[in-house]
């Protein structure tokens, strides 16, 4: 008959199933993910006792490196994943003769897992004539018959799905850095506002036109597809994108007669300016690390903020906010919004952060992330003509309703 459950938490976990591998003749386990830990080099030590070792890669969460060691590991098979649900057991069953043990509860076979991570477990031992080794047996054996070998091309593929994935990983591991607005503040539901709502208030722009707001970003859209470096441009192009021109400048025939004022007017950035017209290099080496299409992470940011403080190193003023996100908002405005003075009050409030805690150190965690949460930048595409440009650069078109004269 089984023992009363045991409770296991912190260390007690991972000891006890070290001692446990040592102590039995047979290993029969499930779990969801595991990674090339401590405790799973010690279990490969032991591979021989392994019977049946089913183990997942949903989400693509379980390191390659370890499947890797488990194809010399005859009792171990991967599950295969499966729209019907996600493979989640955390199952370590032991056997010697009559004899059984098991834990059973939270943490799977992952570094963090017996590590670092809050996670509790029963640890239960008994006959193997009881009915819960026997249903545990079989919720095992019933895993592993439907489970894979590990095979090369499998492994191969797998490997290429994980790194894939990295990124994704590590940016969930991270707390989103969310403050919700006061209640006082004009745009306090920016955060959770439907498309029908967002979209709504930028076609209400009060000061601008629309359509000339969607066609900056449309003229802006070809030329980066059609001369992919910022510094290739003509000057013309290059102060259009920058925001550089006086309302009443006149514009060479390659530039339309548009307001390029509008998301972020940056004529009284003097060194910025000068720095687009003669030495815009170091900007386009910043902007060539975001990309095109496709997602934008936080370390592409970065490396942009990097190369774009640099090209400020010769010169009497230093590169800000304003100016940076106004070239991201150009080049990617599905992603970025300029933030200026203009529109600085308005979204401090809508985003609840002060202002003054907005700099271009923190444009990414304090604007950028939270923003990418929000419904209405992850609605799908519009099919009317209008809207679906306006979602083709939606993040800058916040600039419509929270810029102020």
């Amino acid at each position: 008959m089984a023992t009363a459950p045991k409770y296991l938490q912190g260390q007690d976990l991972e000891s006890t199933v070290r001692k446990l591998i040592d102590g039995h003749e047979e290993l029969y386990w499930a779990v969801a993910w595991g990674s090339m830990s401590p405790l799973a080099k010690h279990l490969l030590s032991n591979a021989a006792k392994v019977k049946r070792f089913a183990i997942g890669t949903h989400f693509h969460q379980t390191d390659p490196d370890l499947l890797q060691a488990l194809r010399d590991v005859p009792g171990a098979r991967v599950v295969p994943n499966s729209s019907a649900g996600t493979f989640h057991p955390k199952i370590y069953l032991f056997r010697t003769a009559s004899k059984f043990s098991l834990v059973l509860g939270s943490p799977n076979f992952t570094r963090a897992g017996f590590g670092i991570n809050h996670e509790a477990a029963l640890y239960v031992e008994g006959d193997t004539s009881d009915a819960l080794y026997r249903d545990i047996l079989h919720a095992i054996e019933s895993a592993w018959t439907e489970s894979n070998y590990i095979s090369e091309d499998f492994l191969r593929a797998y490997r290429l799905k994980h790194r894939a994935t990295q990124a994704a990983r590590a940016d969930l591991e991270k707390d989103l850095p969310i403050n919700m607005p006061t209640g006082d503040s004009e745009y306090r539901n920016l955060l959770d506002d439907e498309w029908s709502e967002f979209i709504e208030r930028v076609k209400s722009d009060p000061h601008h036109d629309v359509e000339g707001r969607v066609g900056i970003m449309d003229h802006a859209r070809v030329w980066f597809s059609q001369i992919p470096r910022f510094a290739d441009m003509t000057e013309g192009q290059r102060k259009a994108i920058a925001g550089t021109y006086a309302r009443n400048e006149s514009k060479p025939a390659e530039v339309p007669d548009l307001d390029w004022a509008w998301f972020g007017s940056m004529v009284g950035a003097g060194v910025f300016k000068s720095l687009v017209k003669s030495r815009p290099e170091g900007f386009s080496a910043a902007l060539d690390f975001i990309p095109r299409t496709g997602s934008i992470s936080e370390n592409d940011f970065e490396r942009f903020k990097g190369r774009f403080l640099e090209s400020f190193e010769d010169a009497e003023r230093g590169g800000g906010l304003a100016t940076a996100s106004r070239l991201l908002a150009l080049k990617r405005p599905d992603y970025f919004v300029c933030v200026d003075s203009a529109n600085k009050d308005k979204l401090s409030e809508a985003i609840g952060v002060r202002k003054a805690y907005l700099t271009i150190d923190t444009y990414w965690t304090h604007v950028i992330r939270p923003l990418l949460c929000s419904p209405w930048w992850n609605a799908e595409r519009p099919v009317d003509d209008l809207d679906g440009r306006i979602w083709d650069s939606r993040m800058a078109f916040i600039d419509a309703f929270c810029y102020e004269r």
